[in-house]
């Protein structure tokens, strides 16, 4: 497979371009504005282009990974869905939720996979949690999420609104994701406040999330405090915690905290990494033409995400 990226982002020079090789693709095609070379000679030829669109007209790529600031995302996306390729789009994907119907739409009616970078839950740690729910014959009803850090810094386009910024549309995907991983349903009701707002756009903000059955989620979201990055997932008789569960580090151990009737234990998973789990099931749907489970996934959570900003106060 021949890859196309557009946009130079740091994710994709740091976690991205080193696993594709083990992936099955043999080269790359990339169109940054920046002009950004990666730090080391790629392990797998890569071409640049001046721009997006003459990289579109000109790579004769099969798939297209959009990483740029979260603004470029819809116009970039549905340009490569027009010319015929698949679609892997950094989240949040598209900033309202009539856009992500168009690009679904469009993916749909030419059978192109379409598909969000949320990749959190593609660690293997997360088959290890399901798999003790299952032994204990209980399944997830109570989440609860943390995950700020310090304020980024001034000329990050996260500060800037017309760049797609604030930390709704950045951390969204981490309170809106969760409740369809372990519960397979949208909520009923949604509640958001901004907690700290910046000079342009919020910089935290917190949620709770009801969903059928009488589950739940609780967030608390923000670049404006110490880091802190858990989730906490609550059933009868099962309570498991796990920290750095929504950027889970290479090269790193990490433990699953479990407390049950027969006391507390704890489970400990292999370094793994997340990207390769997440980019190999999406290859492997683009190799089938099987990319509805994706897209459906992309589209809960941009109408949660949708349903969040509109509980804060922000537009749609």
């Amino acid at each position: 497979m021949r890859l196309l990226v557009l946009g130079g982002s740091d994710i994709f020079f740091r976690r991205v371009l080193p696993i594709l090789p083990g992936l099955g693709v043999t080269a790359v095609d990339l169109a940054s504005r920046s002009g950004r070379r990666p730090p080391a000679e790629p392990a797998l030829p890569l071409r640049f282009f001046d721009d997006p669109a003459a990289a579109l007209a000109g790579s004769p790529a099969e798939a297209v990974y959009v990483t740029t600031e979260n603004s470029r995302h819809a116009a970039l996306t549905l340009a490569a869905l027009d010319s015929g390729h698949h679609v892997v789009v950094d989240k949040p994907a598209f900033l309202d939720l009539e856009t992500a119907e168009k690009a679904a739409d469009l993916a749909a009616k030419k059978g192109l996979v379409l598909a969000e970078a949320t990749v959190w839950a593609d660690h293997p740690r997360f088959s290890g949690l399901r798999k003790a729910f299952a032994d204990a014959g209980a399944a997830p009803t109570r989440l609860a999420a943390v995950f700020s850090f310090p304020p980024l810094a001034a000329g990050n386009f996260r500060h800037r609104p017309e760049c797609g910024g604030g930390m709704l549309f950045d951390l969204g995907p981490y309170a809106a994701s969760p409740g369809r991983i372990f519960f397979g349903a949208e909520p009923d009701e949604v509640f958001c406040r901004v907690l700290a707002q910046g000079p342009l756009v919020e910089t935290a903000f917190s949620c709770l999330l009801l969903y059928p059955g009488g589950k739940s989620l609780t967030g608390v979201f923000g670049g404006d405090t110490g880091y802190a990055n858990r989730l906490d997932v609550l059933g009868p008789d099962l309570a498991a915690s796990m920290d750095r569960a929504f950027t889970p580090p290479l090269g790193t151990a990490l433990t699953l905290g479990l407390n049950s009737p027969a006391g507390p234990r704890t489970a400990t998973f292999e370094p793994a990494d997340a990207f390769a789990g997440f980019f190999a099931r999406v290859f492997a749907a683009m190799d089938a033409g099987k990319g509805d489970g994706l897209l459906a996934d992309l589209l809960a959570d941009a109408r949660t995400l949708s349903r969040l900003r509109r509980a804060a106060g922000g537009a749609e």
